[in-house]
């Protein structure tokens, strides 16, 4: 007798066990087990790409090189730092590395001669061009962008002040759009790295072909094109050790690229506290602790939705214009025993189930819920699984707030520019160039799983 009592009291606390940790899960659901760390070992490619530097040699630059102790602004010469530290940085993350400096052609310099990029001497007239006519030049951006989508696996710096004319946006044959949208396509990444700097000289090619000479300070800039962490290897060495000391309204990152994502969340990186159940949810654990399976809940019908709030900044890559849009993929596993692991019914594409919503960087999600038509319908004693994927389908940007925009005139500002004698001078259609990269961009993308996790309920 003792021992059929035994028995039961076994059979009980072994049927109780495997209902707490050893459910079957859904044959589509898998989980990666949680494996031993391996601090310090990468499995990325350690070939470092060859690296080009391209330097706007146009008389436009020459002011940024000259000194002048009555100068008034408050920034420094950056554009000097800046030259002097380029190929020695450039060294740390490419194999080998090439120079050139451009304006009406491209021309292939030694290091010795980009070392000379401090100096006047660098920033000279071509002896073709008429001396009436060296500060109107066009340096040819094009070309530099055709080199750089001819070889997608290499890395590109190119350093210039970014004033463009009309007619390198309206030319039919301009080829800078045809240049950019290849170099998207080919999976390559854009910086754009603005700096700030000390500036002693004429500001020409404006377009009414007048000059303004009472400028104090212009912004030059870095763009950085190729893969995408090299991009972002490059801005964190500079802002490291060429601009750690230049005041953050006087420098701005910004990277255009169609691979968004730096760190995806998926079900095994899932955290606790991505999730916060609401009141009518108590925690049940219906699977073992090897599946990682943080969210598993015993739900009553009068339950407040679970809440989850994710930030862009932790999943994107910094700097990057922010996912917009989103919408949610939703299947449903339902089965009234978990111990069956071929008694899964599964339901696709459960709509209404997630609600999302986005307040700038972050998403917010809710996850059933009273007034949730599509969990109202769920069945007492029955077990639910439900895998959510947050999708990204579009991009956005508060052009009110984008730095590329408030260093940016046109033709139509230039008599008020120059009439309120500015010691800061903007950039010629900078913000069309923004404009015409993020078109481009927008063009190009196409829907991003940002986000996908798992929710287990049984319904009391």
């Amino acid at each position: 007798m003792k021992k059929i009592i035994l028995a039961s009291i076994f059979l009980t606390l072994f049927h109780f066990a495997v209902l707490a940790n050893d459910g079957c899960l859904p044959k589509d659901i898998t989980f990666t087990e949680e494996t031993p760390s391996t601090d310090g070992i990468s499995n990325s490619k350690n070939i470092l790409p060859n690296g080009s530097v391209f330097v706007d040699h146009t008389l436009s630059m020459e002011g940024f090189v000259v000194r002048d102790n009555e100068n008034v602004s408050a920034t420094d010469y950056n554009y000097l730092r800046t030259m002097d530290e380029l190929a020695f940085q450039l060294s740390l993350i490419t194999e080998s590395q090439t120079f050139h400096r451009y304006g009406l052609d491209i021309e292939a310099i030694t290091s010795e001669q980009l070392n000379k990029s401090t100096s006047t001497d660098f920033y000279q007239c071509p002896a073709s061009i008429p001396s009436s006519e060296c500060r109107n030049i066009q340096s040819d951006l094009e070309s530099v962008l055709t080199i750089a989508a001819m070889k997608p696996e290499n890395f590109y710096v190119v350093v210039t002040d970014l004033f463009l004319k009309n007619t390198q946006f309206f030319d039919p044959k301009s080829n800078i759009k045809k240049s950019l949208s290849k170099v998207f396509n080919q999976g390559q990444s854009i910086g754009i790295y603005g700096v700030k700097s000390k500036f002693n000289g004429r500001v020409s090619g404006l377009p009414s072909g007048s000059i303004y000479e009472n400028a104090n300070e212009r912004a030059f800039f870095i763009l950085m094109i190729g893969e995408k962490n090299d991009v972002l290897k490059f801005r964190d060495n500079l802002e490291k050790d060429v601009f750690y000391n230049v005041s953050e309204d006087s420098k701005s990152f910004t990277i255009y690229t169609n691979d968004f994502v730096l760190n995806k969340i998926g079900p095994s990186e899932i955290k606790k506290d991505d999730l916060f159940p609401g009141p009518g949810a108590s925690l049940k654990a219906f699977y073992p602790e090897k599946y990682n399976f943080f969210h598993q809940y015993e739900l009553r019908h009068s339950h407040d939705p679970f809440k989850g709030l994710f930030d862009l900044y932790e999943i994107q890559l910094p700097d990057t214009i922010l996912l917009t849009d989103f919408t949610t993929n939703v299947t449903l596993y339902q089965t009234k025993d978990i111990r069956k692991c071929d008694s899964w019914k599964k339901l696709d594409n459960i709509e209404g189930l997630v609600k999302t919503s986005q307040d700038e960087n972050m998403i917010d999600l809710e996850v059933f819920g009273p007034n949730n038509l599509a969990s109202a319908k769920f069945k007492r004693k029955r077990n639910y699984i439900a895998n959510v994927t947050v999708i990204a389908n579009n991009i956005g940007l508060n052009d009110d707030n984008f730095w590329l925009k408030d260093w940016s005139f046109t033709s139509v500002d230039e008599a008020q520019i120059i009439q309120s004698s500015p010691i800061f001078f903007p950039t010629l259609n900078l913000s069309r160039f923004a404009t015409m990269l993020e078109n481009i961009q927008r063009s190009e993308f196409e829907k991003i799983e940002l986000i996908e996790f798992n929710i287990a309920v049984r319904m009391e």
